[in-house]
């Protein structure tokens, strides 16, 4: 039997906490389907807390905990917590120190140390992640490669295994990581198996077709300059880019321009003009059914075969692909009635 610590503390999200327990249950009910013949249970997922009472989370919500030695399971998993800023990030770090001394003993003896969304930042904050490749939620890309710049953040992946470190993406993400954390513990077949029961696809790899550039937070720091330089661009984004007239409209050199943009940015402005078309795309993509060479047109660009390349790089999807994925359906219904 497969173990699984689950490293909670009061600010953890509760359907996270029960996604993981519930999800480990039904994959021993799974198992007792396919070996009838078999006495015990494949897993046995149960949570931690920081002082070993009981877990009392938002919502009134309490949960058991189980005094195991959690120092001998085969997994443990960070959960994520409510966090929408920096402080509370960092938060979330000090909340999950109590775990940090026990998780190089985990390591040594071959168990897998895993976290999706905020949960990450717990696993981060351990330092087991530095100089590895890593992923977690895109929404809080800056504060994360700030507060651990010796992390590979791959945030394009929904999962990114490192040796024994499993990371995944935003929010819903954890049922990739169930599952991946599964084909580790119970072999690939099983996983399958329970990803066909769960409805969860296996293949959901990037976080990038779900990145809007809307959601970001703001960052309150930005230099004035490139706000301006940032509405100019919004302004004339169909129009043929020219690196002399944007420093021409700022007052800038060119030199300066670059320099500003690469300090403020880590950006040119050639590159940073092209995430805002594709943005801009996307929008369009989402929104009407206008046709893709006039998007296309809409955006700066003539040639649909760049323009395709360059959507693919950006989204790891074609227009095509995006609009059939995220179209807004003016009589969206949720239920369609079977017309027989």
């Amino acid at each position: 039997m497969k173990t699984i610590a689950i490293l909670a503390h009061p600010n953890s999200i509760a359907s996270d906490v029960l996604t993981l327990l519930d999800y480990f249950e039904f994959s021993n009910a799974l198992w007792r389907f396919l070996q009838p013949e078999s006495q015990q249970q494949l897993f046995h997922a149960y949570v931690v807390s920081p002082d070993a009472k009981p877990l009392q989370l938002r919502h009134g919500l309490q949960l058991a905990v189980q005094p195991h030695d959690w120092s001998q399971a085969d997994a443990a998993v960070f959960t994520p917590g409510y966090a929408y800023d920096a402080k509370g990030l960092q938060q979330l770090v000090e909340q999950s120190s109590c775990y940090y001394p026990k998780l190089p003993t985990l390591l040594e003896q071959g168990a897998i140390l895993a976290a999706s969304c905020t949960g990450t930042y717990a696993l981060a904050g351990s330092g087991l992640l530095n100089h590895r490749q890593a992923t977690s939620s895109w929404f809080f890309k800056d504060v994360f490669q700030s507060m651990f710049p010796q992390v590979h953040l791959q945030l394009n992946k929904v999962l990114v295994l490192d040796q024994q470190l499993l990371t995944a993406g935003a929010t819903t993400s954890h049922h990739n990581l169930c599952l991946a954390l599964t084909e580790k513990l119970a072999g690939e077949q099983f996983a399958r198996q329970m990803a066909k029961l769960m409805l969860t696809d296996p293949n959901r790899s990037s976080q990038l077709p779900y990145m809007d550039a809307d959601l970001l937070p703001a960052n309150p720091a930005l230099d004035p300059l490139m706000k301006q330089a940032r509405r100019y661009l919004l302004a004339n984004l169909a129009e043929p880019f020219s690196l002399q007239q944007l420093a021409d409209q700022l007052h800038l050199t060119k030199r300066t321009l670059l320099r500003r943009f690469k300090a403020e940015l880590q950006d040119t402005p050639l590159n940073y003009l092209q995430r805002l078309r594709i943005e801009q795309a996307k929008r369009l993509l989402e929104t009407s059914r206008m046709p893709i060479e006039q998007v296309v047109l809409q955006v700066g660009y003539e040639d649909v075969s760049s323009f395709r390349k360059l959507f693919l790089q950006y989204t790891e999807l074609t227009p095509s692909q995006y609009r059939q994925k995220f179209l807004l359906e003016p009589n969206w219904n949720c239920c369609p009635q079977d017309a027989s």
